[in-house]
């Protein structure tokens, strides 16, 4: 950092500065020119009053002893004064940056290696959490997510397997990163929600506001703009970028709402089995690759096979003793 000036340093150390300027030249006596400088200073200071050169400071005739001794005691209160004042220079300045480096690594981590939690969201239950950074994220049903206490100085990584929804806090200078296993995806600050389960064939990634980029194994980078979505084939390692489709349904799971858009039945009941943890059971003669479009606020599971059965040709027999679902024509 730049060196303060001399009016500076002396009207700090005259106490008599500014609190932007105290705290502008105690960062600089931490650093090594500052040291060094301090250093000097107490050398030059030392030299000043020397034992047994009391009497420089007593220009005329002792006229007694008594008035000698309180003349000596005096001088002695006087050095112990600079002493003291010196000291309090150097330790004021390293109290005060270790308190902000308290502060600091209360929010970072600065020293050291930074514990991790683990947040494993059964299926038929959902979480919501909050970062210590003011960011927050839904976590779906059967998802598990890996994040620091504290985030690191440069960068704010959490792992996920399964699905959330991401509410990011802007900071240029901490990209936020959702590790998905190998592949990544990087924002400052923005809304977007990601689908990353282990048994699913593909990753799905919405962006609601601000931008994104996704990072492939590969190395290439997907950047995303609000309203689009990236589909990543996991077995063939290619991507797919959808733009004017309404990407907001895919998220609506936060609210509550179950929503699908040309689902194929299988997927439907995939997404039923994690909300619900209820088994299903298909008939032979039932076609996995009906596709569906449905928007329910229902809650009740009954409910919602209804609601299935009044667009499809199929039926829901549900058993809540066993939990599992019987699927027929």
């Amino acid at each position: 950092m730049d060196r303060p000036t001399d009016k500076q340093i002396a009207d700090v150390l005259a106490g008599i500065a500014s609190v932007e300027e105290a705290k502008m030249v105690a960062r600089w006596f931490a650093t090594e020119a500052g040291s060094a400088y301090l250093a000097s200073a107490f050398d030059r200071d030392a030299k000043t009053i020397g034992m047994g050169d009391e009497e420089l400071y007593v220009p005329h005739t002792i006229p007694s002893e008594e008035v000698w001794t309180r003349i000596q005691k005096q001088i002695r209160r006087y050095r112990l004064r600079r002493i003291l004042f010196r000291a309090a220079v150097v330790v004021i300045p390293l109290l005060l940056l270790a308190g902000m480096y308290k502060q600091l690594d209360e929010r970072v981590c600065l020293f050291g290696e930074t514990k991790y939690e683990e947040v494993y969201v059964p299926k038929g239950e959902r979480m919501q959490i909050m970062f210590q950074d003011g960011s927050k994220v839904y976590i779906n049903s059967d998802t598990y997510l890996r994040y620091p206490e504290k985030f690191g100085m440069k960068s704010r990584e959490v792992e996920l397997s399964g699905e959330a929804y991401f509410v990011v806090s802007p900071n240029k200078k901490r990209p936020f990163i959702v590790q998905l296993g190998g592949l990544s995806v990087q924002v400052v600050g923005t809304s977007f929600n990601v689908q990353n389960y282990p048994d699913d064939d593909k990753i799905t990634v919405c962006l609601d506001e601000g931008k994104i980029n996704m990072h492939l194994v590969s190395e290439r980078q997907i950047p995303l703009q609000p309203g689009q979505r990236v589909v990543y084939d996991k077995e063939h390692d290619a991507c797919q970028v959808i733009s004017g489709d309404n990407v907001r349904y895919l998220s609506l799971w936060k609210e509550n709402i179950i929503a699908f858009k040309d689902a194929s039945l299988s997927e439907v009941i995939t997404k039923l089995q994690r909300w619900y943890d209820v088994d299903f059971d298909v008939e032979k003669n039932v076609s996995q690759n009906l596709l569906i479009t449905l928007t329910s606020d229902q809650t009740i599971l009954e409910n919602v096979l209804l609601d299935l059965e009044k667009i499809t040709p199929l039926k829901f027999e549900y058993d809540r003793k066993l939990k599992r679902v019987r699927v027929y024509l």
